[in-house]
């Protein structure tokens, strides 16, 4: 029988014979994944960027009185410069809802509520002023063209099932085509406007690992479009924060 001695003893040699073989092996791959590393930011593709996400968008200053809180997608592309610079060619998308006493309003009675959407696409420049290995914290700014459609539905009575004229759709309580009176939607009003836009922001993103390119991304940026002055949604110079999450690679 062995002695507690003994068996701290043979203990701390396999625990040495351990660190040694973990030390030799990352002796080896070291270099195979610094080499790995290397490749990946070398080349064409080395420079290329990608990234997608989406998130929540918020209406700041007098949006608010025209505007809900909704959310938003992002998918861009672009250069790599360096470490520090990339220039991204961005499309985005928000959606938000439109406050019931408005529609309301601006429906003289004819809905109970309406949806605002809001595409963006542009040219924006991204530069990371912190880059670590597993870390990067950046500033981003830019601006496009804007395209924003506001939509006012109200209720109507129409057969269940009923689908064949454009702009209603019939749910309810009763089955079968024509069975009987369901709730459905139809657009009221619409108005749309192209205009210019602007945005700034800051943001970081974490690797999984330092020899690899993919990145997980947290963001938040002011948005402003130069909508015009017509006392419809989403209101003049209309201005949002969206916050967005996604990858980068």
């Amino acid at each position: 029988m062995s002695t507690p001695l003994q068996s701290i003893q043979t203990a701390t040699q396999r625990i040495s014979k351990l660190a040694l073989v973990c030390l030799l092996a990352a002796t080896v791959t070291h270099p195979a994944l610094a080499q790995r590393y290397k490749g990946l930011h070398s080349g064409v593709m080395g420079h290329l960027t990608f990234e997608g996400g989406g998130g929540v968008t918020a209406p700041v200053s007098g949006t608010q009185n025209y505007s809900n809180t909704g959310w938003n997608m992002l998918l861009g592309g672009g250069w790599r410069f360096n470490k520090r610079f990339d220039l991204l060619a961005e499309w985005q998308f928000n959606r938000m809802g439109v406050p019931n006493d408005l529609a309301f309003t601006q429906t003289s009675g004819n809905a109970a509520s309406g949806n605002e959407h809001i595409w963006t696409t542009g040219i924006d420049a991204k530069y990371n002023y912190m880059a670590h290995s597993i870390m990067n914290a950046y500033v981003l700014g830019g601006g496009g063209f804007s395209r924003q459609l506001t939509s006012f539905t109200g209720g109507v009575l129409v057969p269940c099932g009923y689908s064949g004229y454009s702009g209603y759709s019939g749910f309810g309580g009763y089955s079968g085509f024509g069975g009987g009176p369901c709730v459905g939607s139809i657009n009221v009003k619409q108005e749309s406007s192209n205009q210019g836009e602007l945005n700034v922001g800051t943001g970081f993103e974490w690797r999984l690992s330092p020899y690899e390119r993919f990145k997980i991304f947290l963001e938040a940026r002011y948005l402003k479009t130069y909508t015009p002055n017509h006392g419809l949604p989403p209101g003049y110079y209309a201005q949002f924060v969206p916050v967005t999450i996604g990858v980068r690679w």
